[in-house]
């Protein structure tokens, strides 16, 4: 059975994108495979990413922030899903990926400015725990996959 691809997507992928990554390739079992980009990469992960995930018993081993530039070049790898974790506007995806991509929108920080504060990023790692589980099996509730656009 091939893989599923999808690839994170977030602002500067120090936080959001790391752990959804991590989280998703810890739990899809082999049949889904994650990465994960920013639009403007920070120089480092959060401070966080590496104890919440360990909390969760997740490696956050080789997790670091990448650009997007890394995902549109010719040979990269086509993501069968790009997920948003903020809100930002859709990349402009690369003809290769058309019909093939298809684009969502995970509220993971529940409507608020993204904080480095510790329990604010407990929070965040909790909706993408939830996020990931309704990906995996459809039939798990999940509200942040309600509002997922698809292009």
């Amino acid at each position: 059975m091939p893989k599923t691809t999808v690839l994170f997507v977030c602002p500067d992928n120090s936080l959001l994108g790391p752990m959804a990554e991590a989280c998703l390739n810890a739990r899809g079992s082999g049949l889904m495979r994650a990465f994960s980009a920013g639009l403007q990469p920070a120089a480092q992960i959060s401070k966080n990413v590496s104890r919440l995930l360990s909390e969760h018993g997740v490696s956050a081993q080789g997790l670091s922030p990448k650009s997007i530039d890394v995902f549109l070049m010719p040979y990269a790898i086509v993501p069968d899903r790009i997920i948003y974790l903020s809100d930002v506007k859709a990349i402009l995806q690369p003809s290769s990926w058309k019909g093939t991509t298809s684009s969502h929108w995970w509220s993971v920080t529940d409507g608020g400015a993204l904080s480095d504060d510790f329990a604010a990023c407990s929070g965040y790692l909790k909706r993408i725990w939830q996020a990931i589980d309704g990906l995996i099996d459809p039939s798990v509730p999940s509200e942040l996959s309600t509002g997922n656009k698809v292009a």
